[in-house]
C-alpha cells in the first residue's frame, strides 16, 4: 500500500514538474507575430506584389521584430502603392524594411536612368537566346561578343602596289606606252565571319518572358498569379560610355553573345584595365588549320 502511495506522488510529483518547465517556457518565449516572407526569388529593384509575399508565424523578441515587415503592415504597403526591393530577396526570407522602397521612393528605384550615379556608365539591353545563355545574375561580370559575316564572303579591302609588266615579245605601237612603274590594284583580302570581344560589362537586371499562367482562376488556385516568369530574353548590361556605340553598330549588324568573367574581374572592369583581343576573322581560320595541316599546302605531283 505505501508503495503505491509513492508511486502515485511521484507521478504526481513529475507531472508538476512537467508542467512547470512547459509553462515556464510558455513565459519566457518570444511573443508570436505573423511576419511577411518571400516565397520565390526576387532580383532587386524589381516591384514586388501579393503573390510574391506570404505571412508565417514566428517567435520575435521585441528589439527585432521592429525591424521585420509583419503581415498587416505588408498589405497596408501593397494597397497604398508600389513597393520595390533594392536588395535581392531569396524564398523563406522576411522582409526587413531596409530592403524595401515605398511610395515616391518605389517610383525612383524602378527607373534605370536613376540606378547609376557614374556619368560614364551605361545601361543596355542585349537580347539573347535562352539556349546559348550561360546561367548569370545579377552582379555578375560578362564578356559580350560580336560575331558577324557568312563563309562565302567578299573582299572588304583593297591596296595600291607597284608592279613591273611583263614584256611582250610583239610589241604594237600605242598613242601611250605603259612604263615598268604602272601602278595595279591587288586585294588584301580581310574575310567574314569575324567575331570580336567587344565590350564588358556587369549585369544589372535579367529580364524574362511572361507567360499566362494555366491554373490562374482554376477553382483552388485562388492565390495562383496570373502571370509566370519564362526564359531569359535579354539582360540589362552596365558598360562603359566608349563602348556603346560598338555594341549598337554589333546588335543592328550581327549577333552579341554573353560569356561570364570570374568575379575577380570585376575590379579590372570598373577600372577599365581588361586586356583587349585580337579577335578572329577567317583567314585566321584557315592560317590556323593550314598551319595543322602543311601536307596541304605541299603541291602535289
Amino acid at each position: 500500500m505505501k508503495r503505491s502511495i509513492q508511486m502515485i506522488l511521484g507521478l504526481i510529483l513529475a507531472a508538476a514538474a512537467f508542467g512547470g518547465v512547459i509553462l515556464l517556457g510558455l513565459l519566457t518565449r518570444p511573443p508570436t507575430y505573423d511576419v511577411a516572407i518571400v516565397v520565390a526569388d526576387v532580383a532587386p529593384f524589381t516591384p514586388l506584389t501579393a503573390d510574391l509575399v506570404q505571412a508565417d508565424t514566428q517567435s520575435l523578441s521585441s528589439a527585432v521584430v521592429a525591424k521585420y515587415i509583419l503581415a498587416d503592415e505588408w498589405t497596408a504597403l501593397v494597397q497604398a502603392g508600389p513597393v520595390v526591393a533594392v536588395e535581392p530577396l531569396h524564398p523563406g526570407q522576411p522582409l526587413l524594411r531596409e530592403q524595401l522602397a515605398t511610395g515616391e521612393n518605389a517610383g525612383k528605384v524602378r527607373r534605370l536612368s536613376v540606378a547609376l550615379t557614374d556619368p560614364d556608365l551605361v545601361i543596355v539591353g542585349i537580347p539573347v537566346d535562352p539556349a546559348k545563355i550561360p546561367a548569370v545574375y545579377p552582379g555578375d561580370a560578362v564578356a559580350l561578343f560580336f560575331s558577324a559575316g557568312q563563309v562565302q564572303a567578299q573582299q572588304l579591302v583593297t591596296d595600291v602596289v607597284v608592279a613591273t609588266p611583263e614584256p611582250d615579245p610583239n610589241p604594237t605601237p600605242l598613242p601611250e606606252v605603259i612604263g615598268p612603274e604602272t601602278e595595279l590594284t591587288a586585294t588584301v583580302t580581310l574575310q567574314l565571319p569575324l567575331s570580336k570581344w567587344l565590350a564588358d560589362g556587369l549585369v544589372y537586371r535579367l529580364n524574362r518572358e511572361q507567360q499566362e499562367n494555366p491554373n490562374y482562376g482554376a477553382p483552388g488556385m485562388e492565390n495562383e498569379p496570373r502571370f509566370i516568369e519564362g526564359n531569359v530574353t535579354g539582360l540589362d548590361v552596365v558598360v562603359h560610355r566608349e563602348t556603346v556605340e560598338w555594341l549598337a553598330f554589333a546588335l543592328a549588324h550581327g549577333k552579341v553573345q554573353v560569356g561570364v568573367l570570374p568575379a575577380v574581374a570585376v575590379p579590372q572592369w570598373q577600372a577599365g584595365t581588361l586586356p583587349a583581343t585580337r579577335g578572329v576573322t577567317w583567314s585566321d581560320l584557315e592560317d590556323r588549320f593550314f598551319e595543322d595541316r602543311p601536307e596541304l599546302l605541299t603541291p602535289q605531283p
